[in-house]
């Protein structure tokens, strides 16, 4: 049985999962994240949640890997102030 990791997001994210435009999730490679992520596999899900509304989308993790900023799309770049040698977790889904 798969697991289920749950992501709060702000519109802004959840309406580009939402309408296809966005197809993976980032977060920085901190201890805290590298323990929380710890275990995941293809095939589990992620449940993405709109704020603290009751909206979710439902995805299936595709492959979790280690990038650096140099890496980040434009947008995801610039949102976390150009961070060029951080690394970051990048969280490919796909539409469950």
């Amino acid at each position: 049985m798969p697991k289920t990791l749950h992501l709060t997001l702000t519109y802004h994210w959840w309406d580009k999962i939402a309408s296809g435009e966005k197809n993976a999730e980032y977060r920085r490679f901190t201890d805290g994240w590298r323990k929380r992520l710890n275990g995941w596999q293809r095939g589990d899900l992620i449940v993405f949640h709109r704020g603290y509304t009751g909206r979710t989308l439902t995805q299936s993790i595709k492959d979790i890997r280690v990038i650096t900023g140099w890496d980040l799309p434009n947008e995801v770049y610039d949102y976390f102030g150009k961070p060029n040698e951080e690394k970051f977790f990048e969280i490919r889904f796909s539409q469950e």
